[in-house]
Parts: C-alpha cells; structure tokens; sequence
C-alpha cells in the first residue's frame, strides 16, 4: 500500500481538487483506492457523496470525526485489500498535528498558488518540514505543484527559485482551468471528463503520475498506465 498525502498548512490552494483527482485516476485504473479526509469541512467526503455508484468505486475514510467504540488506528484503517490511499488534508497545519501526519505519509504533495502571499506562507512550511527532516525522518518524497496558473510571472519564478533553494522537485504546473469546476461538481475527476477542452488539463497531470509511480513499491506492476498508449487518463493525453 502507497500512502499519498496533499498537504500544505495554507488554505485555498487547491489540496481537495488534487486529492480527488488522484483518487480517481488510480480507481480509474483498477487500483483498489481510499480517500482519507482529514479535513473538518469533509470537502472529499462531499465530494465522494455526489460520486455516481457507477464510477469505479473509491473507498472513504473520515479522518476527523470519532467513531464511538472504535480506536482511532481501527478507524483510519483502510483494509489489506487497499493499494493506493489519498490523504486530503485540512489547512493550519503546524506542531504536533503536522509531525502527525508527516508520519502517515510515503509521498507528500505540496500545491501551491502563484501569488506573493502563497509564497510567503510556503517558506514558513518548508521550514517546518525541513526541521522533520532533520530529524532524521529522510523516508519521505516530496514534490511541489504549482496551482491555478494563468501566467508564468515573478511569483512562479520566486516558487522556482525557492524549491531549488529547498532542493525539492517541482513536479507540475496546472493550469487555471473551469473544468477542475465542473468535475469536482460532478462527483468526478480531470482523468473521467470527456471533453475535449479537458486534454490540456490532463496532459499537466502525466509528470504528476510519473514522479508518483517512481516512488510507489507497485511501480513494476502497473507501470505501463503511465505510458500513452495505454490507461485511462495518458490515452486521453496522446
């Protein structure tokens, strides 16, 4: 099982929108796949509400909320059965609540809006994250996404130039695009629209999957999804 976690203390950059089409993808592609929400406002668990029971089936996890007569491990327990869980995460993550996490994560992605105020909340939660390293907890892949981009101007090269400081990868870059909208109201994700104004959106996603499959202990088995020629979201990329 691969534990993947959306993660950033600043909100409004886009965590749930990149949770669930990540969940979909991978439930797309016969992965069995759970949604985590960690989120008090329940924004994938929503989500997954509107989700039609004729959608590949993505299992949900409430990460808030206690279960009477349950541990919480028991409750957070996706089942042998799981291979890939996306965790959604809420914003003002700090202290103890992000080494929380930290901890239940094999690849963290880290989105961010290219604006001066995004960046500067980013190099206080690199410093953070940083200092979890430090500790000696060096497991852990991180990648940035760069959310919501109209064009590329002084902030984007600010992100830039901090991950290179921070030596971590910038992944992808997405676009600001009104299908995000429009698959998120449909209980959908980018990967099962079928539009043909979503090929742009889905083709930003292919380094995204790439980097995942780089890290994830299944990589060898179902590799070939990220290729073009086959897959439900890179054939719809070629």
């Amino acid at each position: 099982m691969h534990n993947i976690m959306v993660l950033n203390s600043k909100g409004g950059c886009g965590k749930t929108t990149i949770a669930t089409s990540l969940a979909c993808f991978f439930a797309s592609n016969g992965y069995r796949t759970a949604l985590m929400d960690f989120d008090p406002q329940q924004s994938s668990n929503r989500w997954l509400k509107i989700r039609s029971p004729e959608q590949p089936r993505i299992k949900v996890i409430d990460g808030v909320r206690s279960m009477a007569g349950v541990t919480r491990s028991w409750q957070l327990y996706s089942g042998n059965e799981t291979e890939i869980v996306v965790m959604d995460t809420p914003a003002g993550v700090t202290g103890g609540k992000l080494v929380d996490l930290f901890h239940k994560a094999d690849s963290i992605l880290v989105p961010v809006m290219p604006s001066i105020i995004d960046l500067q909340a980013m190099e206080v939660f690199l410093g953070e994250l940083g200092r979890l390293f430090k500790q000696g907890r060096h497991s852990k892949h991180i990648g940035v996404i760069v959310n919501r981009v109209r064009m590329r101007g002084k902030s984007y090269q600010a992100i830039e130039e901090l991950m290179g400081k921070a030596g971590l990868p910038l992944v992808s870059v997405l676009r600001d695009s009104q299908n995000y909208s429009l698959a998120m109201e449909s209980g959908l994700g980018i990967s099962e629209l079928t539009s043909g104004s979503s090929v742009k959106d889905k083709k930003h996603w292919v380094p995204i999957l790439e980097w995942l499959f780089q890290n994830m202990p299944v990589k060898q088995q179902k590799l070939d999804l990220v290729q073009p020629s086959s897959g439900r979201w890179p054939s719809a990329v070629a």
